[in-house]
């Protein structure tokens, strides 16, 4: 690692050190002689040697605020730190390049074109203590050594990109080696360059012309220089689209600010906070708001947005010109041409389906009706094609290019056959294929890339007959998102004309049947399907044909099941419609051959055309119901998850409703949850609009939350006759008036409520109608106490879950292979008392550790968001690992370290991350609460100390408190699966489900 040098100062010509000087720390004296050499005359009467010019700056020119190269600037670092000009003149400085070498540079900029705070927020990655480590001797001379080459940023008015850009636009020299910041403050040739959306050079100059004379004199090196340096920065507005009187005018609350010297200008509070705040730039220009709660913006938000936008128009409102959807007769048109210039390509290259020994996969490709529908299916086949798959094309003597398929397709084996029934065709080619999974295609179908591998990975779980595909139409819209048939025969598609992969279709569950395009199952189960059903030759209609495939399927094997999955997506070729008269024909057909299939169905009528779709035959319906929380409300989609999974693995059909006041919950939610459930957002009206469609469609509702419940008790209320007459829970396993009342405590000491009586009604108001429910859980014996305190009867301790084990997780790690400590800090990015508590572990008990553990050890702070400002401000701790390192999976962060550290979550509450922590063997210093209770501490930050010394010092005790954790989150995991399945009316979870 370099040296570098605990006291900093300026490095002459000739000098050399042993430490490492930083590039703002060496002394220019071309530079200086070019900038200041008529004041050094005037001075000395004469110009020195290099030598000479640097004694001088030393001795008078540092104190005349002369600067030792372009890298520092004196100027402006005096007029931005006002305690350093009053230092100067006070004697305690000579300079601010004094003040900056001693103390500034720690934490302070000294450049007009970078910020030190903003270069480690927009750059997680890094923090102070680790480019010291690294060598530097802060983040300013990283940027100058490395960041700046590596393109990295420090604030919104430069972009290193866009420089680039005009760079290369108006061909001026470029370097690849020289930093576009370097190269900006070298050079006088990128005055007007555009080098940020935040200020206009060429529209300053323009308002300002007094401007242009400063830089002529040398006072200012560009328009952007003046406009962030001078003396007067309220006279000035950056661009046209931002009025700086305007602003300070409109807003006192920024002019406060600014007066108090807190904020350069009011475009510096815009810049910073105004834009996302939805502050008005200028009369008549209106922004959206975004509530940062303690965020900093992410440098995407920062150049991307509704400002930025007007800027690039010229204040003109960004116009989206009017989307006209094509006619499906062009669409068409459009499809075919696209297989019309296959056929030149593939004449030179033909596609190669060649394969050795035995294939994984079969593809059988129904009769096509042009060459040009074979083409496009053969040419997405190939784009999965491993060298693995045999590919049978069915053929009733086609005499176009079909019959020479070879020319394009090498490998293509054609099956020929007289009969005019899709059925034959089947039948006929089943001996030929080779693979033990096949896939039965129509020609004309495009698999979109990545489907066909979803497909035959839903194929293998365990009760897997077959697998149904979302068929989109030439528009992209489904046209079928898995078939049922109801008890009369009558066949609907479900998901029709919605947007691929919107809620509803979104997700994986059982269907009768699939009504074309494609189907994936077992060679062996289509082989072994009778050869002869006179009745079923009869179908002529591709929809009935497809249908009673799968239906001939699911009566082979009628503990099997045929699975719908969105991932598995195939473009439909287009269709023309069928024939009602046929239809209700081959209805009758379906219904008398299915009969003991279709028994359990609905039958076909409109009160009936959701629930059709989401039938109990396929087990109980749940619907569960929660509010959209805070992204750092990690609680809350652990708990969903978990939720999901259980009621998943009991043979439940999940519906995940999100109550919304936007209409939208944000997407982590969606990622979160298992594929198998049903996501809905909205409105409470949604939901009622959802439980109207599903007359009677929900088995069981469970309700998350006592304002949950409050905020739908009316609509359950209204809709009773919709819904089950019980089996109603409500989940209490977060309530948020003991929140509240945790969030209220101070580190190190007892909790005391400031106000008993308006505790008291906070919690009332949040239970008032718990008698709803036939069911209340809670998570503990302690959270149980207090709620029966306020009034609760007949609760049911549930407990937590957590999955113990993900795919690749190193769970077990041994002693010797752990390292460092590990704190939960998701719920710390917003003020409350794991934010405190986090601030008090820092100052009060991570420097009581230094010296006394053996090893170099950091504080791993887990966390799902870059951008919290606190956290960030906290990595300026050396002990403190940058943001990043806490980034991955909690349960692989758990596997790796030591021990955990642990607020006390008070009020009967456990934080769940104790226990996913305790299920990976890590063992936790907590600060109280019933979880590893040897391990808890009193409210000091010595004893605290101590206890992490032994914990992460001795083996033994290491070993006996990890074998502990793991073992008493075992037994809560059990309680919780008997419990829950208890709950809702099943067997226990399967112990192979999560594990």
């Amino acid at each position: 690692m370099t040296v570098i040098s605990e006291t900093l100062s300026a490095l002459g010509p000739g000098e050399e050190r042993e430490t490492r000087t930083p590039l703002w720390a060496v002394f220019d004296p071309v530079w200086y002689r070019a900038r200041y050499g008529q004041a050094v005359r005037d001075m000395t009467g004469a110009l020195p040697d290099d030598r000479g010019l640097f004694e001088f700056w030393q001795r008078d020119g540092a104190r005349y605020a002369q600067s030792p190269n372009r890298y520092f600037d004196e100027i402006w670092y005096r007029r931005v730190n006002h305690d350093v000009e009053t230092g100067i003149r006070m004697g305690v400085f000579e300079s601010g390049f004094q003040h900056y070498c001693e103390t500034g540079h720690r934490g302070r900029s000294c450049h007009w074109l970078f910020s030190e705070s903003d270069y480690f927020h927009l750059n997680p990655d890094l923090t102070p203590a680790l480019v010291r480590e690294m060598g530097y001797s802060n983040g300013y001379d990283h940027y100058l050594e490395k960041g700046q080459l590596e393109r990295r940023v420090s604030m919104p008015f430069f972009v290193p990109d866009m420089l680039r850009a005009e760079l290369f636009q108006q061909r001026l020299p470029f370097d690849p080696q020289m930093g576009e910041f370097t190269r900006l403050i070298l050079s006088q040739d990128l005055n007007t360059s555009l080098c940020s959306w935040y200020f206009d050079p060429v529209w300053y100059l323009a308002q300002y012309e007094d401007v242009a004379a400063k830089i002529e004199s040398g006072e200012y090196v560009s328009p952007l220089h003046h406009y962030l340096s001078n003396e007067t920065p309220t006279h000035f507005s950056p661009n046209a689209v931002f009025n700086e009187r305007e602003y300070l005018e409109r807003y006192p609350d920024v002019n406060d600010q600014v007066r108090a010297r807190l904020l350069r200008n009011g475009y510096d509070h815009f810049v910073r906070y105004g834009l996302f705040e939805g502050r008005c730039p200028a009369d008549g220009i209106s922004l959206p708001c975004r509530v940062l709660n303690g965020y900093v913006p992410t440098w995407r938000s920062i150049c991307d947005n509704a400002f930025i936008d007007l800027v690039k128009n010229g204040m003109a409102p960004l116009e989206v010109p009017p989307e006209s959807e094509p006619a499906l007769r062009q669409l068409a048109h459009l499809q075919a041409l696209r297989a019309d210039t296959l056929i030149p390509l593939l004449s030179r290259s033909p596609l190669d389906f060649r394969y050795i020994g035995t294939p994984e996969l079969s593809v059988l490709i129904s009769p096509a009706t042009s060459f040009l529908a074979v083409l496009q299916t053969l040419a997405s086949l190939h784009e999965g094609n491993r060298g693995t798959m045999q590919v049978v094309l069915l053929d009733r003597g086609a005499r176009d290019e079909t019959a020479e398929i070879e020319r394009y397709a090498y490998g293509v084996e054609r099956v020929t056959f007289a009969s005019h029934t899709l059925q034959d065709g089947w039948q006929r080619a089943v001996p030929q294929l080779a693979a033990a999974r096949v896939l039965l295609i129509e020609a004309g179908c495009h698999l979109f890339y990545g489907s066909l591998d979803a497909a035959l990975a839903r194929l293998e779980q365990d009760d897997a007959i077959a697998v149904a595909p979302q068929g989109l139409g030439l528009d992209l819209q489904v046209a079928e998102a898995g078939l049922s048939v109801a008890r009369d025969g009558g066949c609907s598609a479900y998901g029709a004309g919605k947007d691929a992969f919107a809620p509803g279709v979104d997700f994986v569950r059982p269907c009768d049947t699939v009504g074309g395009g494609a189907l994936l199952c077992y060679t062996d189960a289509l082989r072994n399907l009778p050869s002869h059903r006179p009745e079923l030759q009869t179908l002529r209609q591709r929809e009935s044909i497809w249908a009673a495939l799968g239906l001939s399927l699911r009566q082979a094997a009628p503990t099997g099941r045929l699975y719908y999955d969105p991932s598995f997506v195939v473009r439909l070729p287009d269709r023309e419609g069928d024939l009602s008269s046929v239809t209700a024909r081959e209805a009758l057909v379906l219904r008398r051959y299915f009969a003991e299939i279709l028994r359990g169905n609905l039958p076909q009528a409109p009160q009936n055309a959701e629930i059709l779709h989401r039938s109990s035959r396929w087990g109980d319906r749940i619907l569960l119901l929660t509010r959209d929380g805070a992204p750092e409300k990690m609680s809350q989609r652990l708990r969903l998850r978990a939720l999901s999974e259980s009621f998943v693995d009991l043979g439940l059909q999940v519906t995940l409703f999100v109550l919304t006041k936007e209409g939208e919950a944000r997407s982590y939610l969606r990622q979160d949850m298992p594929e198998s459930v049903e996501f809905r957002t909205g409105s409470v009206d949604a939901l009622g609009g959802l439980i109207e469609q599903r007359v009677r469609g929900f088995d069981r509702i469970w309700i998350c939350g006592g304002h949950t419940l409050n905020t739908v008790f009316p609509l359950l209320s209204d809709k009773a006759g919709l819904l089950p007459e019980e089996r109603v829970t409500l989940d209490l396993r977060e309530v948020e008036a003991f929140e509240r009342e945790n969030d209220l405590r101070i580190p190190g000491r007892k909790l005391v409520v400031d106000d008993p009586a308006l505790q008291e009604q906070l919690l009332a108001e949040e239970l008032t109608h718990a008698w709803f429910c036939q069911d209340i859980v809670v998570q503990n014996d302690g959270q149980a106490a207090l709620l029966r305190e306020a009034g609760l009867v007949g609760l049911t301790i549930l407990g937590d879950e957590v999955v113990v084990q993900p795919e690749g997780s190193p769970i077990g790690r041994d002693f010797g292979d752990r390292h460092d400590l590990l704190f939960a800090a998701q719920p710390a990015t917003v003020p409350g008392y794991t934010q405190s508590f986090l601030k008090w572990f820092v100052r009060e008990v991570l420097l009581r550790l230094e010296g006394r553990l053996s090893e170099p050890v950091r504080l791993i702070v887990a966390n799902e968001s870059l951008q919290s400002f606190d956290l960030s401000m906290m990595t300026h701790y050396r002990q403190i690992a940058p943001l990043v390192a806490g980034q991955l999976p909690f349960a692989k962060l758990a596997s790796t370290c030591r021990v955990l550290i642990a607020p006390d979550e008070g009020s009967g509450q456990i934080a769940l991350q104790r226990i996913e922590a305790a299920s990976c063997g890590l063992p936790c210093v907590a600060e109280g609460g019933n979880l590893q209770e040897p391990l808890n501490v009193e409210r000091d930050a010595g004893r605290f100390a101590d206890a992490i010394v032994s914990l992460y010092q001795n083996e033994e005790t290491w070993r006996q408190a990890s074998e502990a954790a793991m073992s008493q989150s075992a037994r809560m995991r059990a309680v919780y699966r008997q419990t829950l399945a208890r709950l809702v009316g099943r067997s226990v979870v399967k112990e192979s489900a999560g594990d």
